[in-house]
């Protein structure tokens, strides 16, 4: 597990410390086992009241808002806030795909092609061939027996 996350748990189980008995009480006892068997028992925390001027980790924030999603609020905020998370998530993934499809849209390859062969074009203008001529084999024979017959004469 990242050290951001177990230094995270620490902040919540200091803060699970200061909370009333009551609230405590809401939460499954596995989770906030959990909780404690996964902080950072290094991290040294100096969390006190109140919680809104304690710079915490913003990991930290984030478990203590699903806390309170999860199982402090009544049942109707619960699905308020449930019905924003999907809200602001499908508009997320909205962006998301929207920047996939312009990035992979299919016009745009196309043009990218079309400039690609055009430099390819380009660059083999610049480049001439060499044209080799080789004997055939029976030729290459013929011209050295040839020349054998010369160098006698």
């Amino acid at each position: 597990m990242k050290q951001e996350y177990r230094q995270a748990f620490t902040e919540v189980y200091e803060i699970f410390k200061l909370m009333p008995q009551e609230l405590l009480d809401m939460i499954p006892k596995k989770f906030i086992k959990m909780i404690e068997e996964e902080r950072d028992i290094q991290y040294i925390t100096n969390i006190k009241e109140p919680l809104e001027e304690q710079k915490l980790k913003d990991e930290t924030i984030i478990i203590l808002g699903l806390i309170y999603r999860d199982f402090l609020c009544l049942p109707e905020e619960r699905k308020k806030l449930q019905e924003k998370d999907a809200k602001e998530l499908g508009e997320v993934k909205k962006a998301i795909e929207e920047e996939i499809k312009q990035k992979y849209n299919s016009d745009n390859l196309f043009n990218n092609k079309e400039k690609v062969e055009t430099k390819i074009i380009n660059e083999d203008k610049e480049k001439s061939l060499v044209v080799v001529k080789e004997e055939k084999w029976y030729k290459k024979i013929f011209n050295v027996i040839k020349s054998l017959f010369k160098k006698k004469e």
